[in-house]
């Protein structure tokens, strides 16, 4: 499988699609200038991270867990990924499938750098190599088009190893 050079199994899953701006977001290398992505991204990061203000809406105990000094994006999304093992662990199928619910409507509309991050911080992180049977469950349990992400991806990776 050929990979376009910055481009994720979320990206190819949900329809290559990127926002208007998509020029000029393909260009940011850094965070450094966090409020003007934070406009162009739909899963608000700020220096303050107001990504904790927007998850307390939707998922309080994951946002009451996010360090405020911890602002890049990886990292909150990595915060989200470990309150999803957290509900695969425990067996909480609703609170699961209300993760993924977030998951797939913010990247609906996302941009490249947010692929990158959901797809390796979280689907990665969360799936990739695990083989209990809960995660077997919580896998049908994903909306189709983040498990066609995963899949991407995992046969990517599976291809990096040969």
């Amino acid at each position: 499988m050929e990979f376009e050079e910055d481009r994720t199994g979320t990206w190819h899953a949900y329809g290559k699609r990127m926002s208007e701006n998509s020029q000029s977001q393909a260009n940011i290398n850094s965070f450094s200038d966090l409020r003007k992505l934070a406009f162009r991204n739909p899963f608000p990061v700020t220096e303050n991270s107001q990504n904790t203000d927007y998850l307390t809406k939707r998922f309080p105990k994951v946002a009451a867990s996010i360090n405020t000094d911890n602002w890049a994006l990886h990292l909150e999304i990595g915060t989200m990924t470990l309150a999803t093992r957290e509900a695969i662990l425990k067996q909480d199928w609703s609170t699961l499938s209300a993760h993924f619910a977030f998951i797939d409507s913010v990247l609906e509309a996302a941009d490249t750098e947010l692929h990158e991050a959901i797809g390796v911080s979280y689907l990665v992180n969360l799936f990739y190599g695990e083989t209990a049977f809960d995660y077997a469950k919580a896998r049908t349990l994903m909306p189709r088009r983040l498990a066609a992400a995963l899949e991407i991806m995992e046969r990517h990776y599976e291809e990096l190893r040969k």
